[in-house]
This record gives C-alpha cells, structure tokens and sequence, in this order.
C-alpha cells in the first residue's frame, strides 16, 4: 500500500497544478486563488475530478475541510464504489461520513458490488455478502462474480437469505461450479425445501 501524506496544510503549488490540471481553470489562475476559496463548489464548477484529486494527494479528510460535507458530494466528484477499493481512501471516508452513508452512497448497483467483493474495504465497512448480493437482484453474472471471490472461505452462503439468493437469479448450475453445494446451503437464513427447489437442489 502506497503511502500517502495527510494534506493538513495549504495546497502547494504542485497540488494546485495538478488538481485543475485538465479542468477550465488555467494553472496561472489556480496559482492567484486564495487557500480558502479551493471548495467543493470551486471544483465541481471548474471540473475538477475524482483523478485529479487522487493525483494531488488530497485526502477525503481534507475534502471535507474544504467543504464536501455529504458523502453524496463525493459523487459528485466523480469517486465510485471502485476508489473504495484503496484502503487509505476507503478508511477516510469512513472517518468522515460513517461507514453507513459510505456503503447507502457507493454501493447502490450491481457492479459495485462487485468492485467491492475481495477488497479491504469489506472489512472497513462491516459488508457481507448479504449485503453486497442485496443489490445484485436480476444480475447473475455480477451476484456470481461477488460470491467467485470468495472461494476458499468455508461457506460464502452463510448469512445470505435464501430469498436474496434467489432474487440474484443464480441457480444450483452456477453456485456448483462455486463450489456451493446442497450442504452449503445450510447456511441460508429462511431456506426451506421449495426454496432449495427454486434454486434448482433437490433433496
């Protein structure tokens, strides 16, 4: 993990540079503006994106000094499910908005569950896969790819209700291949036999 500095000071030069690097606000203007007036409102109107940010070290922590002081601003911002995937990146945001308004914000679709399954950021958030198949209803492929990287744990079933699995649209072919079988299915909160019959196991 790469080790990043606190931006707990003015922006340097080379900060400003690189944060409106490729943005309508010309270097030489970047360099004349006042610490202080570097705010959300400055960069969303200048375009200013998530990239850019990382690029310039400046940290979440310091974004909400400089006013993001909802989580949904960082979308704004153009952060996703994704940038959480970065330890540091995922921890400060935690540190400034919760852990829950991180995962109701960035985890919202399919693909970001899949973004998140296997990262640190399952651990820093409290995620289960409950909660990252939760919104995988009707994507197969993606409710797949979440449970695929957790292969090797005893059981990637335990906990999930039977009733989101099912929703996922994965069936006894697919979870198989996993490595799921009619025992790991035990682990299902509310499976029942016509459940285990939906999802294609026959007792």
């Amino acid at each position: 993990m790469s080790v990043r500095r606190e931006t707990t000071q003015l922006l340097d030069v080379k900060q400003r540079i690189t944060l409106f690097h490729n943005t309508s606000l010309s270097n030489a203007d970047a360099l004349e503006l006042e610490d202080e007036a570097i705010n959300f409102d400055l960069l969303v109107r200048h375009g200013v994106t998530a990239l850019n940010i990382a690029t310039a070290n400046v940290r979440i922590l310091a974004l909400k000094r400089r006013g993001v002081d909802d989580v949904k601003q960082l979308r704004r911002l153009g952060f996703d499910a994704l940038h959480l995937v970065d330890g540091v990146l995922c921890a400060d945001a935690c540190a400034a908005f919760g852990a829950k308004a991180v995962i109701d914000c960035f985890l919202v679709a399919p693909k970001d569950a899949v973004a998140l399954a296997g990262s640190d950021a399952i651990a820093t958030l409290g995620l289960s896969n409950e909660a990252l198949l939760a919104v995988c209803a009707g994507a197969p492929v993606e409710a797949f790819a979440v449970l695929e990287q957790h292969v090797g744990t005893p059981n990637p079933l335990d906990g999930v209700h039977a009733a989101t699995l099912l929703d996922t649209g994965l069936r006894a072919p697919q979870l198989k291949t996993l490595g799921c079988t009619l025992a790991s299915c035990n682990g299902l909160v509310g499976v029942d036999g016509v459940k285990l019959g939906k999802l294609g196991f026959t007792i």
